[in-house]
């Protein structure tokens, strides 16, 4: 409740959401209900526009703002701070529109790539080297449930602070920008898989290719990677193409 006026918070958004220009859920929370509708959600917690997946939320899936936009949602948990601020210049400039939005009306502008898009691991993905635990240098795709291959942003090409990341920091991405994260039907840290094979496969390219082409990979993985992917520090750096550089 808002202190000292008798209504809810939630009745109060509504009231007001009906008079802005602009609509914003900034962070997973306000997008799509977040850690809060986790579980048996006691307290019905919802996004503004979208209850999980689905459109609805508190506001209902027809709301327009005054500019004729859906609540345009900003996710993350915590929400990156540069997609905040760069959003609400493309407001303020008159340049937002619908079809900058994407089917969750999140910004295109930070959807369009994936967070395994510039990822300091990448090598390390492209030859399947995994690592087996989180203070290990390689890919944490197969064994460590990260889903930066699958979750929209570009937390690795716009680092955070300045050079973070999740996964530049030892961490799996979570798909923390993704209606439902927070219920993904195992443990963060685990990659379930059938047949040895991880269900949550990349979404940038046709899953029997990428399975395919994960055979191919392994059987091609370097030395220096199958060693430095399962250890907490560089053993072995690449080779100079300088003759007699064997260091």
């Amino acid at each position: 409740m808002a202190g000292g006026g008798g209504l809810s918070m939630m009745s109060m958004i509504e009231t007001l959401a009906k008079l802005a220009d602009y609509v914003v859920g900034v962070g997973s929370c306000a997008a799509f209900g977040g850690i809060t509708a986790a579980g048996d959600n006691v307290v019905e917690a919802c996004g503004l526009a979208f209850d999980g997946n689905q459109k609805g939320g508190l506001l209902g899936a027809e709301f327009r703002s005054k500019r004729g936009l859906p609540v345009v949602n900003i996710p993350g948990c915590p929400v990156h701070p540069d997609w905040v601020t760069e959003t609400l210049y493309h407001m303020s400039s008159g340049e937002m529109s619908g079809d900058h939005l994407d089917e969750f009306t999140r910004p295109r502008a930070i959807t369009k790539n994936l967070v395994h898009h510039g990822c300091a691991r990448n090598e390390y993905y492209e030859y399947k080297a995994s690592a087996e635990k989180l203070s290990h240098l390689g890919c944490m795709m197969e064994n460590l449930g990260c889903k930066g291959t699958q979750a929209a942003g570009d937390c690795n090409l716009r680092p955070w602070n300045g050079p973070g990341s999740c996964t530049s920091g030892g961490y799996p991405c979570i798909a923390c920008t993704e209606p439902g994260f927070e219920e993904p039907g195992h443990d963060f840290l685990e990659t379930p898989k059938i047949a040895g094979i991880p269900i949550g496969l990349p979404t940038d390219m046709p899953k029997a290719w990428f399975v395919a082409l994960s055979s191919l990979s392994k059987a091609a993985t370097p030395k220096r990677l199958r060693d430095n992917a399962v250890s907490d520090r560089l053993i072995e750096r690449p080779l100079s193409k300088r003759k007699g550089d064997r260091s």
